[in-house]
């Protein structure tokens, strides 16, 4: 009982907590990142971007993981993507499927694992013999088991999210379903969050969609709806964020302000945010906006043009033929920028 008081004491020790909280999340973390790695190749994946500990990497399009530098972080992390180089013609309900399998699978091994875990450190912290190394222990296990159940409710919510026909991830997911079936933006008929006016809209179901609403306005013509869109989803990206989503938030920003409304001030904050992730990021699409950007943000003809060759070189490997076809257009559009530009002068 003495040696039970004195863990419970140290268990209240506000340092050791924040100790043990992080090594939880860290543990959980890379559980959760593991399964998810081990189980992409059956689930048709691959990991598009990974950070582990701050050190974050990022496959282009057709390419291996390329370090992309350090940003301070406790956790560790993949972003998971279909494999469409090895699985060019899988249908697209088989896709959403795995796609969802692997998430669930990946959440529900975790919290399994953690649950595991923290029976081991448990029965372990009663084997030790000093109290410090045994609270270590204990709180360690309970951090895990806390974090990789936290994994697993993530991963089922998200799931249900992208599942439902009442939620803007559901819209967004069938969205993403017509491009993988070959349907292009400008035969889709998509609306604004306000317009389809779900009960329960989520800022993380904003950023994901916003890209593709934006692309399909454009495709389509439709530019006096971008304001609205644009302000939307600049009310809701955070300083300092640095997520996937709004990573292509932001190359959607530098397009808008260096081309559809040109403001290079707002074209160039949203470009420096990126740091050296936006001048590594040499996939088709980045290519085309950054040619954009150097055309009407410094009147740089021979970077654009450079930029809009580089662009149609790496198109065939581009994403899927829908999104190709959308990207072809925009590299055109950028050769017309770029002639029209050298007529002014």
């Amino acid at each position: 009982m003495v040696y039970l008081r004195h863990i419970a004491e140290l268990v209240g020790n506000p340092l050791l907590d924040i100790l043990t909280a992080i090594i939880g999340m860290i543990f959980s973390s890379l559980i959760y990142t593991l399964i998810q790695l081990a189980s992409a190749g059956p689930c048709c994946s691959k990991a598009s971007d990974l950070k582990v500990l701050g050190f974050r990497f990022s496959r282009p399009q057709g390419g291996k993981l390329e370090y992309r530098g350090f940003r301070p972080g406790f956790s560790i992390t993949a972003d998971m993507v279909v494999d469409y180089k090895k699985h060019p013609d899988l249908d697209n309900k088989k896709l959403m499927a795995l796609d969802k399998t692997h998430a669930l699978f990946s959440g529900i091994l975790t919290a399994v694992t953690g649950i595991v875990i923290f029976v081991f450190c448990f029965i372990w912290s009663f084997r030790i013999d000093y109290n410090l190394p045994a609270s270590i222990v204990f709180l360690s296990g309970f951090w895990i088991l806390l974090f990789s159940v936290g994994k697993c409710c993530l991963a089922v919510y998200s799931v249900s999210l992208v599942s439902s026909d009442k939620t803007l991830g559901g819209y967004y997911a069938k969205a993403i379903g017509m491009l993988r079936s070959g349907i292009t933006f400008e035969k889709m008929e998509l609306k604004s969050d306000r317009e389809l006016n779900f009960a329960k809209v989520t800022d993380a179901e904003k950023k994901m969609y916003f890209p593709v609403y934006f692309c399909y306005l454009d495709a389509n013509g439709l530019y006096d709806k971008m304001f609205e869109a644009v302000a939307d989803v600049e009310s809701i990206i955070r300083p300092g964020e640095s997520s996937k989503a709004v990573f292509v938030d932001k190359m959607m920003l530098i397009y808008y302000y260096s081309y559809h409304n040109p403001v290079p001030s707002k074209a160039k904050e949203y470009y420096h945010s990126l740091g050296t992730d936006i001048e590594k990021d040499n996939d088709s699409n980045s290519l085309r906006i950054k040619g954009f950007y150097e055309l009407n943000c410094f009147g740089n003809v021979e970077k654009a043009r450079e930029y809009a060759g580089q662009a149609l070189a790496k198109l065939d490997v581009f994403s899927v033929p829908a999104e190709r076809e959308y990207e072809r257009t925009c590299i055109a559009k950028l050769n017309s920028a770029i002639e029209n530009f050298l007529m002014q002068r």
